[in-house]
């Protein structure tokens, strides 16, 4: 893997399409934003592995727009992105033409910001350069699917730096 987050000193190998259209199941009991959560928790800890081993990677502002609110329990504790969020509300994000930080709202809809997290994530993660990962999860079944996918990636990089 190789993206802004997953670093191409991970050491991690995924999967062929041919395994994950086989291997990622989604119970229907498991909800989009249920999935949404889990993928926001597995990236806040990714990024602390890698600050805990010196190679912080900062996050992008584009990402944090789509940080939901905070689950019916709250964030696990120690989550750290929603502070980060928080954080930039107070000033003015990007280099060519900064602008004023805003997130997504309510009126963008749960499963757009869902959707949306999935197609980014995966970006971010580097799967464009594994064509036929990036093809499969392109072509996947809908956006559960996907998050399911980037779930596991995100998962096994975390394992793996923990390891």
């Amino acid at each position: 893997l190789s993206g802004v987050l997953g670093g191409g000193q991970s050491g991690i190998t995924v999967p062929s399409v041919e395994a994950w259209e086989d291997g990622i199941q989604v119970p229907d009991a498991i909800k989009v934003g249920e999935l949404e959560t889990r993928v926001w928790v597995e990236m806040d800890a990714l990024l602390r592995n890698l600050r805990r081993l010196s190679q912080a990677v900062p996050v992008p502002s584009q990402l944090l727009r789509l940080l939901p609110p905070p689950p019916p329990d709250g964030w696990p504790e120690g989550f750290q992105l929603e502070a980060v969020a928080e954080g930039l509300q107070t000033g003015l994000v990007g280099t060519t033409s900064p602008t004023e930080f805003v997130r997504v709202g309510a009126e963008y809809g749960a499963l757009r910001r869902a959707q949306k997290l999935s197609y980014v994530g995966c970006a971010l993660l580097g799967v464009e350069q594994n064509a036929l990962l990036g093809q499969g999860m392109l072509e996947a079944r809908g956006t559960a699917h996907r998050l399911a996918m980037l779930l596991q990636i995100l998962t096994d990089v975390n394992s793996h730096l923990t390891s």
